[in-house]
């Protein structure tokens, strides 16, 4: 059972709380404030704790909790108020509605001492002001000083130690599984690169394609991810890691991600549900993405093609990757079938260079439709036959990219990095 015990803590007495909670809840619990706080989804017990500010946690703790959903949590908090009123109860019941996913299983309110400075800017409000100095107010600030004491520490350790035993440890039966979910494609050599790519993974994965029409035109061969998802589910299977199949975090990535929100709900989805994100996604992601790509690259000059959207969207993405992979060798180039980096704006760069002779590449997962005609047919429009036209002489490297050795290593090493 892991568990967290995180707290925001303007005057301390929230803090000591917090500490004395998690040393109840033993050596493997993580202690946290909740600016440097772990990701909430590691953990399957968390403790919230704070300090009361106009009813409610304060903004870093409230953020925190709203992104939480673990399976059992617990509430500890400190006001000024007495601990049985009215308003404490209010604050604890506001609490526990910010974790409508999760078995509340301890609820605490403590006395805190009031800071001297909010002391006295009570005492410099106008008589009979909001929050303003008087005989009762004295009273309950005497009433709250010293606290939280060795009682309250006590109590709280205690609660909690109770609440963690009734906690159910998450079941590991060993019903766990790997989806690659691919965008698919109808070219039955093509798949050879999803195949090679699957035996690198560190279990074998149940195949989806996210493309409905690839998916029609194999005639339901392969599920969709929802289907794939439904079917592992039906299996009993409840821990599940995605392995997405694409180079861009684009339109696909986010319909994928899309696909994986309906199997999130904590009471009728996975226990766990983590998917991997596309090597275009991020600077370190590119880069080592690209090392395995150019580890067989040829010393010579070449011209990948990529995918791209119509409208430019993800432009940015194969940009970057474009600088990057010059980094490499200057003579290595890529473009893309749809967006602003198409062959019409990298001919004269060519011809500018003076290149006579190109390997053609797809930037592509899999040589399907696009490599196959786009980048290597015959028709007058292909990138090939523009180039030849324009005298430059083309060999073809007809492989997707998952075929390579290395990529295939590092889509593996991407599911390994879920944990």
């Amino acid at each position: 059972m892991k568990t967290l015990v995180v707290y925001s803590s303007r005057t301390g007495n929230t803090e000591k709380l917090a500490r004395a909670i998690a040393g109840a809840l033993g050596p493997d619990c993580t202690l946290s404030c909740a600016e440097d706080a772990p990701p909430p989804e590691k953990f399957d017990f968390i403790a919230f704790g704070f300090g009361v500010y106009r009813g409610w946690p304060d903004g870093e703790l409230r953020s925190y909790m709203l992104r939480a959903k673990p399976r059992y949590a617990g509430i500890f908090l400190t006001l000024g108020a007495y601990p049985d009123s009215e308003h404490a109860q209010v604050c604890l019941a506001r609490a526990e509605g910010m974790l409508p996913a999760s078995k509340v299983l301890a609820k605490l309110a403590c006395h805190g001492a009031y800071a001297p400075g909010m002391v006295e800017r009570m005492k410099a409000r106008p008589a009979g002001s909001a929050h303003g100095w008087d005989e009762e107010r004295a009273v309950r600030v005497a009433a709250a000083a010293g606290h939280p004491d060795a009682d309250d520490l006590s109590r709280a350790q205690q609660l909690f130690k109770a609440a963690l035993a009734k906690a159910v440890p998450p079941p590991d039966d060993g019903k766990k599984a790997l989806v690659a979910a691919w965008f698919g494609t109808a070219v039955d050599a093509a798949r050879e690169a999803y195949d090679l790519a699957e035996s690198q993974l560190p279990v074998k994965p149940l195949r989806a394609y996210t493309s409905r029409f690839v998916r029609r035109k194999l005639g339901g061969e392969v599920p969709s991810l929802p289907g794939a998802l439904q079917r592992l589910y039906l299996d009993g299977v409840r821990h599940v890691k995605v392995l997405a199949g694409l180079l861009a975090a684009g339109e696909e990535y986010e319909l994928l991600r899309s696909d994986l929100e309906a199997f999130r709900n904590p009471l009728t989805g996975f226990d766990s549900l983590s998917v991997t994100a596309p090597p275009l996604s991020t600077p370190e992601r590119l880069r080592r993405f690209l090392d395995a790509v150019t580890a067989e690259l040829p010393d010579a000059p070449v011209l990948f093609m990529g995918h791209g959207h119509a409208d430019g969207r993800s432009d940015f993405q194969y940009d970057a990757a474009a600088a990057e992979l010059a980094k490499y060798n200057p003579a290595w180039r890529l473009g893309c079938v749809e967006g602003g980096r198409s062959l019409d704006t990298l001919l004269p760069e060519l011809k500018k260079a003076g290149v006579r002779r190109l390997e053609l590449r797809p930037f592509l997962l899999v040589a399907g439709d696009h490599a196959v005609n786009d980048l290597a047919g015959a028709e007058p429009g292909s990138w090939k036959s523009q180039l030849e036209a324009a005298g430059i002489e083309c060999t073809v490297e007809l492989r997707g990219l998952a075929a390579y050795p290395a990529v295939a290593r590092y889509f593996a090493e991407e599911v390994e990095r879920l944990g």
